[in-house]
């Protein structure tokens, strides 16, 4: 099956087209064929039967009618017969007898047979000679009534004849016979002349079913015998139909063995049968030569339809085949793909609305890959880049300039008391504070920095080019920035303070996997610095702080090293818990004043609004 499937293409779309196209115009081609065949072949058969059927019909009545005009010669012979004293008047009996063979060419003989049987006159045959042994003067004497014999072989002339008996009588007594005879070759030279076609062969039968008459090549090869063999038997198909009373237009084979249609007809006496038969292939050689030049004005019309259905599907076959490719180019990720609208525009409506819908679903494909792609990597709150982006990307920047020998800093930027607004404003507020100190770090950065969501209200800025004086002036424009920009709604006012940790790349890693995981790391213990001074402030790394300072925690709580934890001091207890006695009594509701939200008040445990790291 597979060396069919090759051999054909089948498996592509074009080889299947071309396949089918060409399988249906074939089966077509021969339906039609078979359909006319078989339609030609009854009409021809039934034009033959009914050919064959008028002709031995035709020939029957012929014979039949021929047979009483003979007879009725014999029998005005007889009636002279009859009138005349034949011993008296021999001169005109003879003169008659001599009109009468004038008359009528086709007798061979006529006599006059007394009533013993002995021939007293004769025209063409012997006097004196008896016919008392004969058949028909037996069939005449014996019944008083004409009779016409079965066929007679007369071997001393090597010819076989049919005899036309008439009695001679004289009120109820039989005076003889009036014989005359009628040779075969008359009789078979008559039914050829009243043959439509030379090709058609007719035998006569009796009623037995031997033969009588024949063709010359049945003749030939069929010895016609006395009265009592008759001659060879007509044993074929169309003998079993004439003896049944059955006309059949089934061909058969005839006694020479060939393929034949034959018909049959008694005579209306039924002591004959006659017979007409046709060869097969004579019928059906115009036929022949039909059915070939139809196979040949098929084969054409094959070759041009699959010619003129290969032109057809061309156009649908190369837009089928831009589909495929467009969908390799998706799968290899170019998304966006189009087709070329002008080969859309002149394929059919389904492969055009296709090939539409394939553009518009290859262009919503990419915009949605565009923003998958820009999910995975931008943080859905701030609109800044993740820590995801942060942590690949970065590391790459961080490697890249570390090859080229140029500086960079992190600057890792966290809200100061940020839980405390959770707290006061509703977590909703503190996501839209989240957005708005995102704002502020873009505005303050150049396009080449990096400014990424690192967790909770935990901000880190990567900024490339950047040592590490820079860093802290970078640095301190984004907390002066972030402090003159508080965020503002309609009823109130929040101002936003954050303590910012910088440290800049270094070839000797002390902490993390990679570079920008130390970065992080040491730009986190400067921020830990910044939040134990006071918050509000920036701490760029030293070796020199690091080394001078202590443990932090006990020299000043209220920041812990677990980022968002940003404990206030026991000093602002009491003032966290005057704020939170002024919300209770519902005059925290505008905080426009300009003054900053109660940093004091202490968090109940709230999570970030964003649900971050803790989100204080």
């Amino acid at each position: 099956m597979k060396p069919i499937r090759h051999l054909f293409r089948i498996s592509t779309f074009k080889g299947r087209v071309r396949f089918w196209v060409g399988a249906l115009i074939v089966a077509m081609s021969l339906l039609i064929v078979l359909s006319l065949s078989f339609l030609v072949y009854k009409i021809k058969e039934d034009e033959t039967a009914v050919y064959l059927q008028e002709t031995v019909e035709l020939q029957s009545r012929f014979i039949d009618r021929w047979k009483r005009e003979r007879l009725v010669d014999v029998r005005n012979l007889a009636a002279l017969y009859t009138s005349f004293d034949i011993q008296a008047d021999k001169a005109r009996v003879k003169t008659e007898l001599e009109n009468l063979l004038e008359a009528q060419m086709e007798f061979r003989s006529v006599s006059f047979a007394d009533a013993s049987g002995v021939v007293r006159w004769s025209i063409g045959g012997a006097v004196g000679t008896s016919m008392a042994n004969r058949d028909y003067f037996y069939q005449v004497q014996s019944t008083k009534k004409e009779y016409i014999s079965e066929l007679i072989e007369k071997r001393n002339v090597g010819e076989s004849v049919v005899v036309f008996a008439v009695p001679v009588m004289r009120g109820e007594q039989f005076q003889g016979v009036v014989a005359a005879e009628v040779s075969l070759e008359l009789l078979i030279r008559l039914i050829r002349e009243i043959q439509p076609r030379s090709s058609v062969d007719t035998y006569i039968l009796n009623f037995e079913g031997y033969l009588l008459t024949g063709t010359d090549s049945v003749a030939a090869t069929t010895p016609v015998s006395t009265a009592t063999a008759l001659g060879r038997k007509f044993d074929t198909a169309v003998l079993e139909r004439a003896l049944a009373g059955r006309q059949e237009k089934s061909a058969y084979r005839n006694l020479e063995g060939v393929k034949v249609f034959g018909a049959f007809a008694w005579t209306p006496d039924r002591s004959w049968i006659l017979v007409a038969e046709i060869p097969h292939v004579e019928v059906f050689e115009p036929y022949y030569t039909l059915i070939k030049l139809m196979f040949a004005i098929t084969l054409i019309v094959l070759m041009v339809s699959y010619v003129i259905a290969i032109g057809l599907t061309s156009k649908m076959e190369m837009l089928i085949e831009h589909l495929r490719q467009g969908t390799k180019h998706i799968r290899e990720g170019h998304y966006g793909h189009q087709i070329d609208q002008s080969l859309i525009n002149s394929a059919p409506a389904e492969l055009r609305e296709l090939s539409e819908n394939f553009n518009v679903m290859s262009e919503k494909l990419k915009s949605t890959v565009v923003l998958l792609e820009e999910s995975a990597v931008i943080d859905h709150l701030t609109e800044v880049y993740n820590r995801r982006f942060l942590m690949n990307e970065g590391n790459k920047m961080q490697m890249a300039a570390m090859r080229a020998g140029s500086p960079c800093c992190i600057l890792l930027i966290d809200a100061d008391y940020f839980k405390s607004i959770n707290d006061r404003y509703g977590h909703l507020v503190g996501d839209r504070v989240l957005r708005h100190i995102a704002t502020v770090l873009i505005g303050c950065v150049r396009t080449s920095d990096v400014v990424a969501r690192y967790g909770g209200e935990e901000f880190v800025v990567l900024a490339m080019n950047c040592d590490l004086q820079q860093g802290q002036e970078l640095a301190e424009r984004i907390r002066a920035w972030i402090e003159n920009s508080p965020y503002r709604e309609d009823s109130f006012t929040i101002r936003i303070s954050v303590s910012i940790g910088v440290t800049q790349n270094s070839r000797t890693r002390k902490f993390g996997t990679n570079v920008l995981e130390d970065m992080i790391e040491r730009a986190d213990k400067a921020l830990y610095k910044a939040k134990h001074r006071g918050r509000n402030r920036v701490v760029a790394e030293s070796d020199e702080l690091e080394e001078a300072d202590s443990d932090p925690l006990q020299a000043e709580p209220g920041y812990s090293r677990r980022r968002g934890q940003d404990r206030l001091p026991a000093s602002e207890s009491k003032e966290k818990s005057k704020g939170s006695k002024e919300a209770s009594d519902g005059k925290e509701g505008a905080a426009g004043d300009g003054d900053a939200p109660s940093q004091g008040s202490e968090a109940s445990g709230k999570p970030s609004g964003d649900g971050g790291d803790g989100g204080d």
